[in-house]
């Protein structure tokens, strides 16, 4: 009865045994056979912060359900309104479109090409594009599309990403990665999972100047830069790092010009879009990814091992990724979280009393009551 067990014992351990070399041989295959999305791919681990915890009392997962659509669109990442109200978007195709609510359609604005992502309007009437691929463009009102800049300090603009547009006229505008965008990668419905998985900071914030029409560096060395915003009182620049879930200031102005800091960090997302509005900064953000936080980010391998998987497998474009929006005070400090969104808000920008709702990958420009006004009126 005991050789029977010793026997037994010694089988299991020899099956055991054998299923992690198998194990082991498939993992160095698939290392060996499968490409990371772009080389050299040389992750750095990093381990996330759990998250800042909002205050109950601050979290309304209600508002989501007040979300409408007000057109169907094709992927309208940013909304931009101009002087007299009028809405408009960028869509995947390449196009803006001019949206009209009472039809709950949009007809084509302006074709630019690229994939438009950040829209905003200068003093003159113009909307300025960050356009993926393609820079930084401008359309007059008649729809006429110029080129502002393509390269600053000597390199390609990649991945224009979003802007800002100061006072003075100057344009600010994020250029998230050299290294993983349409140039380098195709067509994708998002690059910044890629570099998110490498952890290094290969993104850049630049100044484009109208008056001399050139474009400068501004900072480099950012974990994907996106949303940007100037303050009220135009002294700094706060930039989202969404792959490093915060945001940075970049001061502008005085004796601090040119230095950084951080203005949140740990934020509960990952923050895309900024807009000021008035005295509040509304920070919409892609819900974190609890496998990716805990088990693929702190190790190398492991993020090695996630780059190589395909495509079809780690980005389904038909996905819904799920996300909140926070409303901070100039200072930093979280006012309020509204969560519950099924596709999250990748900018918001108010109109009238609403709030108008882009989108990375949905096919709606949506809209919703400005929850702030709502809660501050009276009964």
């Amino acid at each position: 009865m005991k050789r029977t067990r010793k026997s037994l014992r010694r089988r299991i351990t020899l099956l055991i045994a054998s299923a992690l070399g198998l194990v082991v041989v498939a993992g160095t295959a698939f290392f060996l056979l499968a490409e990371p999305p772009a080389r050299p791919f040389e992750p750095v681990a990093w381990q996330p912060g759990p998250g800042l915890v909002v205050p109950a009392a601050n979290v309304n997962d209600a508002a989501a359900a007040t979300v409408r659509s007000l057109a169907t669109t094709d992927a309208p990442e940013d909304v931009a309104v101009n002087a007299t109200g009028e809405i408009f978007v960028g869509t995947k195709a390449g196009t803006i479109l001019r949206v009209h609510p009472e039809s709950g359609t949009g007809e084509v604005f302006a074709k630019v090409g690229g994939r438009p992502l950040g829209l905003a309007f200068d003093a003159h009437g113009n909307l300025i594009v960050a356009n993926h691929g393609l820079g930084l463009q401008s359309v007059s009102p008649a729809g006429a599309v110029t080129v502002l800049a393509d390269s600053a300090a000597g390199k390609p603009i990649r991945s224009a990403n979003d802007l800002a547009i100061g006072r003075d006229g100057a344009i600010y505008l994020s250029d998230s990665t050299a290294k993983y965008n349409s140039s380098t990668m195709g067509d994708r419905s998002s690059f910044s999972l890629f570099d998110f998985l490498e952890g290094r900071p290969q993104g850049r914030v630049l100044r484009y100047d109208p008056a001399s029409r050139t474009a400068t560096e501004l900072l480099s060395g950012l974990y994907f830069p996106n949303g940007l915003i100037v303050t009220s009182d135009q002294r700094s620049l706060l930039i989202a790092e969404s792959t490093r879930y915060r945001i940075t200031r970049l001061w502008l102005t005085g004796e601090q010009a040119g230095g950084t800091e951080v203005f949140l960090d740990d934020v509960p997302g990952i923050v895309d879009g900024l807009t000021l509005d008035a005295d509040r900064v509304l920070a919409p953000m892609y819900d974190r990814v609890g496998v990716l936080d805990r088990y693929i980010l702190p190790s190398t391998w492991t993020r090695q091992a996630a780059a190589r998987i395909p495509s079809s497998l780690l980005q389904n474009p038909e996905s819904v990724r799920s996300g909140s929006i926070l409303v901070l005070s100039i200072r930093g400090e979280v006012l309020r979280k509204y969560g519950g969104f099924g596709e999250a808000p990748t900018n918001v920008v108010p109109w009238r009393d609403q709030w108008l709702l882009g989108t990375l990958n949905g096919r709606q420009t949506r809209t919703m009551p400005d929850p702030s006004r709502e809660r501050a009126s009276p009964r």
